[in-house]
């Protein structure tokens, strides 16, 4: 599906976190190795969103990342393995003779469904559309695998891009792994 690994930092920036996860509270660092790696990450989208940035200050017109790792909740830093990923630009590679478009959310659903059918239980998980103010209103959906929240999917909202210097839309997703 074009998608590559990429590997972060488990370290954020108190300050890009708290875009995209208002009023929640980071473990934070006693000792960081910066200011911008000061607390601990609460989702694989800080890492991911930086990683965006640099591939667009190079002038890439098409980002696709995913990244399997851990996220550490609030003041505990209890530990959740998830697999996150990220989607911007056009929607396919440039060729020939496709018109090309830019990424939707529709596109990225059917990424996300083609890797939750790889467990096996496809007919366990389903999207409901939920708000989230990491996203754009209308445009997320709350994952459930039967009756348990196991993750996220939306378009990040316009205001969220512009404070993180993003100049096109950015699709992210983040389900548990152990579920």
């Amino acid at each position: 599906r074009g998608y590559q690994e990429a590997i972060t930092y488990t370290f954020t920036d108190a300050q890009e976190q708290g875009i995209l996860h208002p009023g929640e509270t980071a473990l934070a660092l006693s000792n960081p190795i910066s200011a911008e790696l000061s607390v601990m990450r609460l989702s694989l989208w800080p890492g991911l969103l930086r990683a965006a940035r640099d591939n667009q200050r190079r002038q890439q017109q098409r980002v696709r990342l995913f990244e399997i790792g851990r996220r550490y909740a609030g003041d505990t830093g209890a530990e959740t393995e998830v697999a996150a990923g990220l989607a911007a630009g056009a929607a396919l590679p440039e060729q020939w003779d496709a018109t090309p478009r830019t990424v939707d959310f529709f596109d990225v659903k059917g990424d996300l469904e083609a890797l939750l059918a790889t467990t096996g239980a496809a007919e366990e998980f389903r999207f409901v559309s939920q708000p989230n103010p990491t996203f754009h209103p209308g445009q997320s959906a709350r994952i459930w695998r039967g009756d348990r929240e196991v993750g996220w999917l939306g378009a990040v909202h316009p205001e969220h891009l512009k404070q993180l210097d993003l100049t096109y839309p950015v699709y992210v997703f983040e389900v548990e792994t152990e579920s």
